[in-house]
């Protein structure tokens, strides 16, 4: 039996031509999750947990993860056709801690730690 409550990180770097904020972020993948099956998103549940200087960490359940890439991939080329906004997936983890020492660099991890916003 597979536990439906595993989650899987994806680690993604947004390049673009002007400042992106979360809102939009959060607005273009949500406008895509909008569209679906509700048991496919169901299985996606995509959750921003952590955005700082063009680097987010999106949460996911594992069985969706190859669908929110997907999503991701969708969402980089239709804005890629408009100029201006690219996603990078850099990579998948299965603890957010690991996500964000692995793949966020030092410089950024520095600035801002994903654990910052937490209450005490």
């Amino acid at each position: 039996m597979v536990r439906l409550s595993r989650r899987r990180y994806i680690v993604l770097r947004i390049h673009s031509d002007t400042p992106v904020g979360k809102g939009l972020l959060i607005k273009l993948i949500r406008d895509r999750t909008r569209e679906l099956d509700r048991e496919i998103f169901e299985r996606i549940k995509p959750w921003l947990s952590y955005f700082h200087q063009g680097w987010a960490i999106v949460k996911t359940g594992h069985l969706g993860q190859a669908d929110l890439i997907s999503i991701v991939e969708d969402i980089n080329g239709k804005e890629r056709e408009r100029g201006g906004l690219r996603i990078e997936i850099v990579g998948v983890s299965g603890t957010i801690r690991k996500a964000f020492n692995k793949y966020v660099p030092e410089d950024v991890r520095k600035e801002r730690h994903y654990h910052e916003d937490r209450e005490a």
